[in-house]
């Protein structure tokens, strides 16, 4: 019995020395370790490229789309998901005021400001939820969310950077489909965001918003002065940012709500590209529903 244990602990050491010494054992090897490295190493890029924007939830690429096009929504597969692909309820809540839907905008009453008007009107709500999450609100807290993000409001500033952005599960993680990040500042600068520089509000364009907007002659490159490249690289459009006016929701994106990502001036820029922090105020005007050019 030890001896027959012995025999094939034999065989098979010498099958397994024969296989290592074939001719393309180490080439199939090494190449299939390279594409395992390749594809470890893509996807720790693409989360550590985007830790604001995406979250764990998304790690994906970004669309080479430079500019507004007209979006076929029948061959959407989110367009009446309004949730996304989001799993948790509280995902599930903010992807579902990020899809809302463009109201009928004749007649409404929209609550117009410009940068420091935005920010002083939700200043006190962002001194008591600094830091928080909506999972963290008390009800009054909640109850008064809910009365800042109701009505549709403009927000009036240039528009110095546009990009797209990164797949995101309120676009169920689609690449095609995704939302057009626009930064708005107070004032025009002459360069990319840079340190010491103010830092902007958000405002984004979404899938069920964009052909509106596309329809209405607006080009993002038209009114930005500098454009985000996928590999996060910047490039001048040519011309200085122009004034506009963006109507839409007033959104509280509670997911960017941390030191690293609010504050009033930028202190550094990342290894990738990003400016930290990247954002005035968590609020948002998301979703984007008409832009007037005003210059």
């Amino acid at each position: 019995m030890r001896k027959n244990a012995a025999f094939a602990r034999s065989k098979e050491a010498a099958r397994s020395r024969n296989r290592r010494e074939a001719p393309g054992f180490h080439m199939r090897r090494s190449s299939e370790s390279g594409i395992r490295r390749s594809q470890i190493f893509a996807a720790y890029g693409a989360i550590l490229f985007f830790p604001g924007l995406l979250g764990l939830e998304a790690a994906q690429q970004i669309s080479e789309d430079r500019e507004l096009i007209e979006f076929d929504l029948t061959r959407w597969n989110c367009a009446k998901r309004p949730g996304g692909s989001a799993r948790s309820p509280e995902t599930v809540e903010r992807n579902t005021l990020k899809n809302r839907w463009a109201p009928e905008l004749a007649g409404l009453a929209v609550e117009s400001f410009d940068i420091a008007g935005l920010l002083n009107h939700v200043a006190n709500f962002d001194a008591e939820t600094r830091g928080k999450h909506r999972r963290d609100l008390n009800p009054d807290e909640r109850r008064r969310l809910e009365i800042l993000e109701a009505p549709i409001a403009s927000l009036t500033g240039y528009l110095v950077l546009a990009y797209a952005g990164p797949a995101e599960t309120c676009n169920c993680s689609s690449v095609d489909f995704h939302d057009w990040h626009l930064e708005i500042f107070e004032e025009p600068p002459d360069h990319p965001p840079q340190p010491g520089d103010p830092t902007p509000i958000i405002c984004e364009i979404t899938p069920r918003t964009q052909n509106a907007i596309f329809h209405d002659g607006i080009r993002v490159q038209e009114l930005a002065a500098f454009f985000r490249r996928p590999d996060l690289s910047y490039e001048s459009t040519g011309h200085k940012a122009h004034k506009v006016r963006l109507i839409g929701y007033p959104f509280w994106d509670d997911e960017h709500n941390e030191a690293k990502d609010v504050g009033a001036t930028i202190r550094s820029i990342s290894r990738y590209g990003y400016h930290n922090p990247w954002r005035a105020t968590a609020w948002e005007i998301h979703p984007v529903i008409k832009i007037d050019r005003l210059n």
